[in-house]
């Protein structure tokens, strides 16, 4: 293994024993002094995020890389290259080099166990920020007037997020409701990707593509079988009108995109009974 050959720029490394930290100089003390598997989780994801606090009042988060789908319950987190977090952060600097609101990714952490590797990546904690999937869980049964237009402004500004991250040639692997944090700003609802792994930076995102990534953001929401459902057919509406923001690339009629969309999360539905 040789990191400094993929090391971003500005990164450094340290090494004890089997565990390699590459790092930004400002984290690199912290990361590698720190004791990983004691610290606090962050309260999201699948129990993999970690939560490192700073003498300055800021934090980060680790993120260990797992497995998901049939895989995790025979190789749940090991992996046989170490160069999976300094993938993700070329691409989260690409993205914010392109605008593209991403939580900062400063260091990364391996841990060799041979033949395989265990890999994990720290993030620059947003502050006061809520996921998507939380917000759902959040909403009530009967919302009120006020509730009722700030779920309305929060789909337009994903939607609109959405958009701009195609845009600027981001494809996100895992586009759903866990990866998509928003929060209250003085100008609105603000909106952030994080999870990149495995995404893609492209000179241009195909409509296929496109159409791909909201379809997988639907099932991520309907996956969460809130009854009754926080999302309906409106929500989606308004959600693509804001994400087509006034030209036809979806198409002038957004009901078979809708239906597709349905049809696309009851077919997955099937596996969600298999191996949930």
């Amino acid at each position: 293994m040789n990191l400094a050959q993929r090391l971003p720029n500005g990164f450094q490394t340290r090494q004890a024993g089997n565990i390699t930290v590459a790092a930004l100089p400002e984290y690199l003390d912290h990361l590698a002094s720190a004791d990983i598997s004691s610290l606090p989780t962050a309260g999201r994801g699948r129990g993999t995020l970690r939560r490192l606090a700073l003498p300055n009042g800021t934090s980060l988060l680790i993120r260990r890389y797992r497995r998901g789908g049939v895989f995790r319950a025979v190789n749940k987190e090991k992996y046989f290259s170490p160069y999976r977090p300094l993938d993700e952060i070329r691409i989260c600097r690409e993205a914010a080099a392109r605008g593209v609101p991403v939580a900062r990714a400063v260091g990364a952490i391996v841990e060799a166990r041979p033949p395989f590797w265990l890999c994990s990546l720290a993030t620059e904690e947003i502050k006061d920020v809520i996921d998507l999937g939380e917000y759902a869980l959040w909403l009530p049964a009967a919302p009120t007037r006020e509730i009722m237009a700030e779920k309305r402004e929060i789909i337009e500004a994903v939607g609109k997020a959405v958009r701009k991250m195609h845009d600027a040639g981001l494809y996100h692997a895992d586009l759903q409701v866990k990866n998509i944090m928003v929060r209250r700003s003085t100008t609105g609802v603000e909106v952030f990707f994080v999870d990149l792994d495995k995404s893609v930076i492209k000179d241009q995102i195909s409509l296929k593509s496109r159409v791909r990534n909201l379809r997988r953001l639907n099932r991520s929401m309907m996956k969460m079988r809130l009854d009754p459902p926080p999302i309906d057919d409106d929500d989606r509406r308004r959600f693509l009108k804001a994400y087509r923001s006034g030209d036809t690339m979806l198409g002038e009629d957004l009901s078979a995109l809708l239906r597709s969309c349905r049809r696309h999360a009851a077919l997955h539905s099937l596996s969600w009974r298999v191996f949930k």
